[in-house]
């Protein structure tokens, strides 16, 4: 034992604390032995190693952003089909509304990763539609760059419409956040709806998608249509593309059924131990009183405390697929909308509640809960939240690194599995 310490402790550097707390002795039948090693947020349990610093490296999306923002240069200079090669009307519309962010541009790989690995008929089927939501679009970074004037379909501006540009400067002068957000994605929706595009994607300027999302967006767009029609509906109101788990866990309103749960259980493993005792005579040896009751009211919670500090996504996480999301959804990265929502729900409600200060994803949720709409999400996620600085000036550790609200998921993906499934 002492020697695995020293070898553990070589192995992680001497800061660290190795305290032993429970060795049985090697005669014993059942040898258990656990170490806990603290050093900040890491910890060692049960012979595992987990370094909590190291669970949010963007493995996947530090890659998929270095290939988006080349493709992206590439794509620069290079010559363009004309807007007739076109599918009129596209398949998908996708929408982006982006702002200045201190220097920080996020916009170029997001479109670099939504367009690579695209053949020709797939963007054919798509079209893009990119807001620089200021008023003197100078001020934004991506303004008048050859990639995006390639890359995007559509690049409306308040300009286009006198009354919406008036409208534009006082929003943009004296309104808050909310505001502002939900005035510029209505534009966007409204844009893309003008398209006839069958289905919206409302994205946020700020993430990245992986290889081979299109044909997987597809894929999910026809199965929450058919669930939609399984359970007596004509349609949804948006299928998820990005959700943070952090929100997914175990909820505090939940608590009465987590402690009934909880009693359950206990009460199953003491019930199962009288019957053994009661029924199978050879057992009456070990089952003693004592054995019983650290067993039903020492090891039992102690394993049930563990199951839940794992975590609900570690235990139960969600099944891959197309699954209904109607709480504890965050936040509003990738939506896609049916035609028919943007049309006769959507923008009549953005524009009846223009001066709400409530987030728009907030806006859209409280919408959802009140028209019992149906909401689903995509399992896993096909893109991954990479700002670090907001829209509305919040740092959240700057640059390009996945910080609070990310997609651990996501990080899991395979760069040669992923181009082998995008080929197929």
């Amino acid at each position: 034992m002492h020697s695995d310490v020293r070898q553990l402790r070589a192995t992680v550097g001497d800061g660290v604390t190795i305290v032993p707390i429970g060795v049985l002795p090697d005669t014993t039948v059942l040898h258990i032995s656990a170490l806990i090693i603290h050093e900040k947020r890491s910890f060692f349990l049960l012979g595992f190693l987990v370094i909590a610093e190291n669970a949010r490296v963007p493995n996947y999306s530090t890659y998929r952003i270095q290939e988006a923002e080349l493709y992206a240069d590439s794509i620069a200079t290079a010559q363009q089909p004309q807007k007739s090669e076109r599918r009129n009307p596209p398949e998908l519309c996708i929408g982006i509304a982006s702002v200045e962010r201190n220097g920080i541009l996020y916009l170029k790989s997001t479109l670099g990763s939504l367009q690579h690995g695209l053949s020709t008929e797939e963007r054919a089927r798509l079209h893009f539609v990119v807001l620089l939501a200021h008023t003197d679009q100078t001020n934004h970074g991506a303004y008048n760059q050859p990639w995006l004037d390639n890359m995007a379909d559509g690049l409306p501006s308040y300009s286009d419409n006198e009354e919406r540009f008036a409208l534009a400067t006082i929003i943009e002068s004296n309104s808050t956040h909310g505001i502002k957000a939900k005035f510029d994605y209505s534009i966007v929706m409204e844009e893309c709806e003008k398209t006839g595009a069958s289905e919206i994607l409302m994205i946020e300027d700020d993430v990245v998608f992986m290889d081979g999302w299109w044909s997987r967006l597809r894929e999910a767009l026809a199965v929450a249509t058919a669930k939609t029609w399984e359970l007596g509906h004509q349609d949804f109101l948006y299928l998820r593309l990005f959700y943070y788990e952090g929100l997914l866990g175990w909820n505090s309103e939940s608590w009465p059924k987590y402690l009934a749960s909880s009693l359950v259980v206990a009460g199953s493993v003491l019930g199962v131990l009288l019957l053994m005792k009661r029924y199978i005579p050879p057992t009456r040896l070990y089952l003693t009183r004592s054995a019983i009751f650290l067993v039903t009211f020492v090891f039992t919670p102690c394993m049930i405390i563990l199951y839940f500090s794992a975590g609900a996504n570690c235990v139960l996480p969600r099944p891959p697929g197309v699954h209904p999301m109607p709480n504890n959804a965050c936040c509003g990265q990738g939506l896609v909308f049916q035609r028919s929502k943007v049309v006769d729900e959507l923008l009549p409600l953005f524009r009846d509640n223009r001066w709400s200060e409530v987030p728009t994803d907030s806006f859209i949720e409280e919408y959802a809960d009140s028209a019992g709409a149906l909401r689903w999400a995509l399992t896993p996620v096909v893109m991954q939240h990479v700002g670090g600085q907001s829209s509305h000036g919040v740092n959240r550790g700057g640059g390009m690194t996945p910080n609070r609200l990310w997609n651990y998921g996501f990080e899991d993906y395979d760069v040669d599995r992923l181009a082998l499934e995008h080929i197929s």
